[in-house]
């Protein structure tokens, strides 16, 4: 473990010493050339609208952290057969990468899409597939066939599935989820999965705070049959570009810093230190506790905005919005990169 990384986070991220990556691949955006990160990932963003109205919900802090609101931003491409089509073209474009890809949302599991787009990924490869969902339309019917049955004949590999805190209900009033999913159907979604499950679980003032609230989650898992746990400290936010709104307030009230619980663990022989992840606005520490693997994860979306300033030029990751545009930023009105058939936006 490198002591220096874990002070600087991700402001130590050195694309071409400490990343992944390592180095940038030149892709042809529909005649244009740009230099992308060697293990940029490929994400869906699906169109649904969130069943959950967390009150950390990163879906509304992206936006935030512009100076923007995510009701303002969000447009979507109405035509399947156009929203599928572009879908089609940007796979092709970006297969050079052989990126990961992933699902996410918005609530993936509730897209009446889903299982089309599973089979499109699936079609076009990618190394490595993930869906993330708060669980609450996975035992849902989609085209005759439960969501969690498209997920795991499609070959996706994870399934993150967020989950603040092991009791339903509690869990049901940190999320504002009134249907997510009780302990009988985790279970059923596990066995049926094909695929990795993950629960991810954001660290709060009050309730998931210390390594005993980490031991009692990891517990939780445990009995559910899951061995992959991802704990996130809340984002944070550049004050100067933000435009508070409930997220970013509930954000610096609640949030728990993980730098001291990583400094506690690294002297709790319980747990044994796996690597280190330098993200050019993340960082990550991965560890082992009896046989399960436990993630940690914070993230500065003032210091994505430092990255992209000092290399405007690199693309370190790839967005296909529900407007069916390719953009290099979570926003749809900034760094469009294509495709090159044409879309139209309700």
């Amino acid at each position: 473990m490198i002591p220096e990384w874990r002070r600087a986070k991700s402001a130590a991220f050195d694309l071409e010493r400490n990343s992944t990556g390592r180095r940038t691949i030149p892709v042809d955006f529909w005649g244009a050339t740009r230099p992308v990160y060697a293990n940029a990932n490929f994400s869906v963003y699906s169109a649904q609208a969130c069943n959950a109205r967390c009150t950390f919900c990163v879906e509304e802090l992206r936006p935030a952290s512009r100076g923007g609101a995510l009701a303002m931003q969000k447009s979507v491409e109405s035509d399947d057969e156009r929203y599928f089509a572009a879908l089609e073209e940007v796979l092709r474009t970006v297969r050079p990468l052989d990126p990961s890809v992933s699902v996410t949302g918005g609530e993936p599991s509730k897209d009446p899409r889903l299982p089309r787009i599973l089979r499109t990924i699936a079609a076009c490869g990618g190394r490595r597939r993930t869906v993330t969902t708060n669980g609450s339309g996975l035992l849902d019917d989609r085209e005759g066939r439960a969501a969690i049955d498209w997920i795991a004949d499609t070959g996706v590999k994870h399934l993150n599935i967020s989950r603040a805190h092991p009791d339903h209900d509690r869990n049901a009033r940190l999320m504002s989820l009134r249907d997510g999913l009780h302990l009988a159907q985790l279970r059923e979604v596990v066995r049926r999965a094909g695929a990795r499950v993950r629960l991810s679980c954001v660290l709060l003032k009050g309730e998931i705070d210390s390594i005993d609230g980490i031991l009692e989650y990891l517990d939780f898992a445990r009995s559910v049959g899951i061995d992959n746990v991802i704990f996130r400290q809340l984002m944070k936010v550049d004050p100067a570009t933000v435009e508070p709104n409930f997220v970013t307030r509930y954000s610096d009230e609640r949030r728990v810093l993980l730098e001291p619980i990583l400094d506690a663990m690294s002297a709790d022989a319980r747990f044994e230190f796996g690597r280190q992840i330098m993200g050019y606005y993340y960082y990550v520490e991965i560890w082992r506790h009896r046989g399960m693997d436990v993630v940690f994860e914070e993230a500065d979306l003032g210091q994505l905005e430092i990255a992209k300033r000092s290399a405007p030029e690199i693309v370190h990751e790839l967005i296909f919005h529900p407007n069916a545009s390719l953009a290099s930023t979570w926003q749809p009105w900034d760094g469009i990169l294509g495709p090159a058939v044409a879309v139209s936006r309700t």
